[in-house]
């Protein structure tokens, strides 16, 4: 599947290398102009757009971005020490700033964030979503990279939350088998999730085992 886009708004050549080697490292495509005037001209469909502010011109033409990417728009701001690299609410048209100087995995976190909120394919369950392209899984504020087996696991147990999922319909689902060979398997994968996850792995609240039939998930907004 294709890498996420960004288009990155700054002149700040510096910053704009930094953030290239940041979000290559996650493997996202960034796509950097100097100013908003520049980006607008852009054949481009990122799926979020990070703008300096004010240094890029982006407050006079941050609507005309809006209008020509119809995408979340993080700003990064100069903040006063009270509000260095904590992300705060902005004006109307972005949906998150970042004042500076903030850390790289700050923004990146950010960046995953917003993805979770906004694009589309995003399995979502009460205090929780799952990027099954990304392989990434927010719980309240908090970012986990799943393998491959366990993110297909919790996208199966995701889209029946609050009903019991046998290990038959995991084993067709993840495996794409109905037959036991992974059941072995299954419960491997499953101990690694707890391990990821909760809080006591011995004691699981969030995947359950229903005895003799499968198991269960409880969205963390639900858990008592």
């Amino acid at each position: 599947m294709d890498p996420y886009t960004l288009l990155v708004i700054t002149r700040n050549q510096s910053l704009a290398k930094r953030l290239q080697a940041s979000f290559d490292a996650e493997q996202y495509c960034l796509r950097w102009v100097p100013t908003a005037s520049q980006a607008l001209g852009l054949d481009l469909r990122p799926n979020v757009v990070i703008l300096e502010l004010p240094s890029s011109g982006g407050t006079r033409n941050l609507a005309r971005l809006k209008r020509r990417f119809p995408v979340p728009v993080l700003a990064l701001t100069q903040g006063d020490h009270r509000r260095s690299g904590t992300p705060q609410g902005t004006s109307e048209g972005v949906e998150a700033s970042l004042a500076r100087p903030f850390r790289m995995a700050q923004l990146v976190q950010l960046v995953h964030v917003t993805l979770m909120a906004s694009a589309p394919g995003i399995l979502r369950a009460p205090g929780m979503s799952l990027d099954t392209k990304t392989r990434r899984l927010q719980v309240n504020r908090t970012l986990y990279q799943l393998p491959p087996i366990g993110c297909r696991i919790m996208a199966v147990l995701m889209a029946r939350f609050g009903s019991v999922v046998s290990r038959e319909d995991l084993f067709r689902d993840v495996w794409h088998t109905e037959h036991r060979d992974s059941s072995r398997a299954l419960d491997v994968h499953i101990a690694g999730l707890r391990r990821l996850l909760e809080p006591d792995p011995r004691h699981p609240k969030l995947i359950v085992t229903e005895r003799r039939v499968g198991y269960w998930f409880r969205p963390p907004a639900q858990v008592p």
